[in-house]
């Protein structure tokens, strides 16, 4: 670093680097008018790297806030800090609803065009247009004629990431048929792939919307709370990964939900007043331990109503009806760290996602 690139001589540049990694990210772009190598930073794939390495250990909230006058949504991004930072996918120039969140990307489907997708970025509004599928619609007697399963799989180390829609074929008036139509998306090649499995199952609006990317694999929790569905992203095949025993046997009279947990994959369930939190150690032995154990006591009044959305070895962020709560494992306390006031067409819950800030580039 010469004295023209850098503002400043007297810190090394792993350090600049280091302070710079932990910025957000719009200060970050605010910053780039300081110097050529500040300017280059954001663009630079060792730098994305750092930052998002830096910025995956601390997971946000990230809540759709729709305008039913203005027939549109915007973002909120909450983190353990309280800070809240306002988003926009006015950029995408198109009515979109988030469909899937990994590791700082959002698949979005467009409410206008059926069957149109995009993958973006909305700290760095870099947006990726998918191309049309030729595959007719998955839920005819559905008014969003869309696929049951929607996921988004961002590696962020291979700098790929796939989309897989998935449904099965109903004919109005019809059941649905025993046939899961699989559709895959390959940033890489830029194609679908199409495959059929003999498999049925049903998923609540809460189990389409936490699919978890672990292990090169996508996961959704069924309907029935017994097992998760799992697709391998390599392989192309479908599979099933049984929840512990203890689950099972106690699932009657307790939610569960699925989430993710340092990369692995996460069972959730709330039974009475306590909250047990389970991870897949395993895919291929199905080996589960038991990682936390919360007594809820502290928010009796919400747990009826509370939905955990995401969580790190250090939180877990909750979300009700009009609130955000946060529960610090390290301090075992609970926080409201947001609320919302007046007339609310969904729960809080109903329109929230785990995310992490990132550089990463749609069209790399």
């Amino acid at each position: 670093m010469n004295s023209s690139d850098s503002p400043s001589g007297f810190l090394p540049d792993d350090v600049v680097l280091q302070i710079l990694a932990r910025l957000p990210i719009k200060s970050l772009f605010r910053f780039k008018s300081v110097c050529k190598l500040w300017r280059r930073l954001p663009s630079e794939k060792h730098f994305i790297d750092l930052y998002f390495q830096i910025s995956a250990k601390d997971p946000t909230l990230l809540i759709e806030i729709p305008d039913s006058v203005h027939l549109s949504s915007h973002l909120v991004s909450i983190d353990r800090f309280r800070e809240v930072t306002t988003l926009s996918l006015h950029f995408l120039n198109d009515r979109v609803k988030i469909r899937a969140s990994c590791n700082g990307l959002l698949c979005c489907a467009s409410v206008r065009n059926r069957g149109v997708y995009y993958v973006c970025n909305p700290m760095t509004r870099e947006v990726r247009a998918l191309p049309r599928t030729r595959e007719r619609p998955f839920t005819r007697c559905q008014p969003e004629y869309e696929a049951t399963l929607v996921g988004l799989a961002f590696d962020p180390f291979a700098w790929r990431f796939h989309v897989v829609l998935a449904g099965f074929h109903r004919h109005f008036g019809y059941r649905p048929q025993d046939q899961l139509v699989c559709q895959v998306f390959d940033s890489r090649n830029n194609a679908w792939s199409r495959s059929v499995s003999c498999l049925y199952e049903e998923f609540t609006h809460m189990n389409r919307s936490q699919v978890v990317f672990s292990s090169n694999s996508l996961h959704w929790l069924t309907h029935s709370c017994t097992y998760v569905l799992a697709f391998d992203l390599k392989g192309g095949v479908w599979g099933k990964i049984w929840l512990p025993d203890e689950v099972l046997l106690s699932r009657n009279g307790s939610r569960i939900y699925l989430l993710e947990l340092d990369g692995l994959v996460s069972v959730v369930q709330i039974s009475g007043v306590w909250m047990s939190v389970w991870v897949l150690r395993d895919h291929g032995t199905e080996q589960w331990s038991l990682v936390d154990r919360v007594h809820l006591r502290c928010i009796n009044g919400y747990t009826a109503s509370v939905f955990p959305i995401c969580q790190s070895r250090d939180v877990i962020f909750m979300a009700t009806q009009k609130k955000v709560l946060m529960y610090d494992r390290n301090g075992k306390m609970w926080k409201e760290i947001h609320g919302v006031r007046g007339a609310s067409t969904y729960p809080l819950w109903f329109l929230s996602y785990a995310f992490k800030s990132s550089l990463f580039p749609c069209h790399h």
